[in-house]
């Protein structure tokens, strides 16, 4: 009798644990393929490399161009020819998801900044003195255009899944996801003045660290100029991004990346204007550099015929590093991608 009766209960146990499994399955497979259907759970955000592209426009924040960030989006010299005024940059990223809202990118972008006092030209003509910040920056007349190669490491924090409940929250599961950006760059530079030649009123672009601009590197009648500036350098990166997860493996994005640097010369001006007499003895046997040189330093002249500014006077701001931004469309892909969450019990 005893038997028998443990005969029933291991037969009865075996059936609740066999039908326990086949309903679970059935159970998973119905949320598996209700998720698929709805491009709801699973999303982007699992653990796992993905592959990023990005590519939009950039701008510089140095010395050159306008003070206040709205004159030069209210320029007409800028958005007259805005063409001519915009600059590109683009490249590609590796991210690693380590939970769903967190990820760590390292990337290289490829691009050029630019900016010129011509988009003062509106504020000077009606300064009430020709000391106003818009007239000298005006009439200072300088431009750069700085190529710029960038290697990236940052850190990609989508605060609505980081902190949420990554299986049943409903945040986490939104395909619209805000995010931020945090990390580093280091960046190779060449910035790029454009010459005027005075016979056939033709420009070109010109590599301007060479020139010494402001007498970088000279030592002239015991006069120690600074030190010529590296065209390497690093930054502290911030910012922030939307992104659209369009499918299992996929998703869309905008984001505004800012660089605060730790160069003042991504557009050749920093200091004070050099002496021209020791601006030719140090090039006294490079005539031609000479002659560049000098057009590329003091640039005024172009404007005020004869007009040369005077040695000491600054050209810059020494006290203010540079800084340039992105604002760019990313396109995510998952390398390796699973059907159901590496979190969920429903694997």
């Amino acid at each position: 009798m005893r038997k028998a009766l443990q005969g029933i209960f291991l037969t009865g146990l075996m059936a609740f644990g066999f039908n326990t499994v086949i309903s679970d399955k059935a159970q998973a497979q119905v949320i598996q393929d209700k998720y698929w259907g709805q491009w709801d759970i699973p999303y982007v955000e699992q653990r796992g490399w993905s592959l990023g592209w990005n590519i939009g426009l950039a701008d510089m924040w140095g010395d050159v161009g306008t003070y206040k960030l709205m004159d030069k989006y209210t320029s007409k010299k800028y958005t007259g020819d805005i063409l001519k005024n915009i600059r590109g940059m683009g490249g590609m990223y590796a991210k690693y998801t380590h939970i769903p809202g967190l990820g760590f990118r390292i990337g290289v972008n490829y691009g050029k900044v630019y900016a010129t006092d011509e988009w003062n030209y509106d504020k000077a003509i009606v300064a009430k003195s020709i000391t106003e910040d818009p007239y000298q920056r005006y009439i200072r007349n300088l431009d750069a255009n700085t190529t710029i190669w960038e290697g990236s490491f940052l850190i990609e924090l989508a605060p609505l899944r980081t902190f949420s409940n990554w299986e049943f929250g409903k945040m986490a599961k939104m395909r619209f996801q805000p995010y931020i950006l945090l990390g580093a760059t280091g960046f190779y530079f060449n910035p790029r003045g454009t010459f005027t030649d005075l016979v056939t009123n033709q420009e070109k672009w010109v590599d301007l660290r060479e020139l010494r601009t402001e007498g970088q590197g000279f030592v002239v009648e015991g006069k120690e100029y600074p030190k010529p500036y590296s065209v390497f350098s690093y930054a502290v990166a911030g910012g922030i991004g939307f992104k659209w997860d369009i499918g299992t493996g996929l998703s869309l994005g905008v984001e505004y990346l800012m660089r605060y640097t730790f160069t003042d010369y991504l557009d050749d001006a920093s200091g004070a204007y050099a002496d021209v007499n020791h601006r030719d003895i140090a090039f006294m046997d490079r005539l031609n550099k000479q002659y560049m040189s000098q057009r590329m330093s003091d640039k005024s002249r172009e404007l005020i015929p004869g007009y040369v500014n005077p040695a000491g006077k600054l050209r810059g701001n020494p006290d203010d590093n540079d800084m340039f931004s992105s604002i760019s469309l990313n396109l995510t892909w998952k390398v390796k991608w699973r059907e159901i969450g590496w979190w969920s019990n429903r694997r």
